[in-house]
């Protein structure tokens, strides 16, 4: 036998031994199917499974376990379902009220809105009424004070010409009086006249006397003298009114007393203001 005939023989033998471990294997795990299914839980020994009926006997157990339970779970998820369905109503209901309460809302918030843009409206015209006044009152009250202003010097005008008044009154009564005087001294001079075999129409009518006075008083157009009749003033003679070496203007008398006279301002020689205590004089000195 070659070497090739040991190896094969070698190999034989290993082989065999491999089988024999496999066969062995086998055997020992084997189980008898048999009197596993029929196997009870009192004849299951320590460490082994429960037998095939056993298990069935606990799944079928384990069945109506679940069948129950799931008959429960059926009949409160239809309770569930039926709550839901009530709070599911419940909750639809007080979606249409509240739906209902928002449209009312809505509708209010416009009327609301309208009411407000109405209002802003009405306050619009109202401020441009309210502009309106205020330019009218300002405007107003510019003219308020333009005919105050105008009142006041209507009032000071009135014043004044009342003070005029008062002065005219008495430069008239004085002169009245001074009349009253004059035509009787003109009366009694025209019986002396006659008297003596003189008329009045032989007399000299522009002599002026040279005198010279004061003024005694200032009215606005007039001035009364300290000189009159006595002093050979008559009505139409003109004097010249001076202040020192200042000439102011020349007077002309419109009314004579005794020892006064009453005399107006020549406006085309009037050269300043006359004052009480200006001199006046017929003529002038050279």
């Amino acid at each position: 036998m070659n070497i090739v005939g040991k190896i094969f023989v070698f190999a034989v033998f290993v082989m065999s031994l491999v089988f024999m471990s496999f066969a062995v294997a086998l055997y020992s795990t084997h189980t008898n199917w048999k009197e596993e299914i029929e196997r009870t839980s009192d004849q299951v020994r320590p460490g082994k499974p429960l037998g095939y009926k056993e298990q069935v006997a606990n799944l079928e157990k384990q069945r109506k376990e679940l069948e129950e339970e799931i008959n429960s779970l059926v009949t409160k998820v239809k309770a569930s379902e039926t709550a839901r369905d009530n709070v599911i109503a419940q909750i639809q209901t007080a979606i249409e009220e509240k739906n209902a309460a928002l449209q009312e809302l809505r509708k209010k918030v416009d009327d609301q809105e309208r009411q407000r843009d109405d209002a802003q409206k009405q306050l619009a015209a109202k401020s441009a009424e309210l502009e309106e006044a205020n330019d009218m009152i300002l405007a107003l009250r510019d003219e308020i004070k333009t005919q105050q202003a105008t009142l006041d010097d209507q009032v000071k005008r009135t014043s004044e010409l009342a003070v005029t008044l008062h002065e005219k009154e008495s430069f008239l009564t004085i002169a009245e009086e001074r009349q009253a005087q004059l035509e009787k001294q003109v009366a009694n001079a025209r019986l002396l006249l006659q008297e003596s075999g003189l008329s009045v129409e032989s007399m000299p009518k522009d002599h002026v006397p040279n005198v010279k006075g004061v003024v005694t008083a200032v009215g606005s157009d007039s001035v009364e003298l300290s000189l009159g009749g006595d002093d050979g003033l008559q009505k139409g003679h003109e004097l010249e009114v001076y202040r020192g070496g200042t000439y102011l203007g020349r007077v002309r008398v419109v009314s004579v007393r005794s020892d006064r006279a009453v005399a107006t301002v020549l406006r085309d020689f009037k050269r300043g203001f006359i004052q009480r205590g200006d001199r006046v004089a017929t003529k002038l000195d050279g």
